[in-house]
């Protein structure tokens, strides 16, 4: 079962298939999960982003840092503003450093 979702994230990144991998990223599997919203970052489209930024503020800090990562990887520049608010909150050290890297990322996009 557990390789079937990580297929379908694949397919869903490989195909352009937003809606699927917005399907995914609320998976009770950690890792369908964070493959999922990596997969929403390579896609770039509105809804997407749209699900990443209150995924910020997620209790766990893997998604918090995935959703950043993923945002960082869109190059939306209208991530700038929700990474730089949360970058002044957050104090766990990886999801630190990839707000950071995914502010860099966005700022090289525009």
């Amino acid at each position: 079962m557990f390789g079937g979702k990580m297929e379908k994230v694949a397919k869903a990144v490989e195909k352009g298939k937003e809606a699927g991998l917005l399907k995914l990223a609320h998976d009770k599997d950690k890792t369908v999960r964070l493959s999922a919203i990596a997969g929403m970052g390579k896609i770039g489209k509105d809804d997407s982003f749209n699900l990443l930024i209150p995924m910020l503020s997620e209790e766990d800090p893997d998604v918090r840092a995935a959703a950043a990562a993923a945002l960082g990887t869109m190059g939306n520049e209208h991530a700038n503003a929700h990474l730089r608010y949360r970058l002044e909150r957050e104090k766990d050290p990886n999801v630190l450093s990839a707000i950071k890297t995914a502010i860099t990322q966005v700022g090289n996009a525009q």
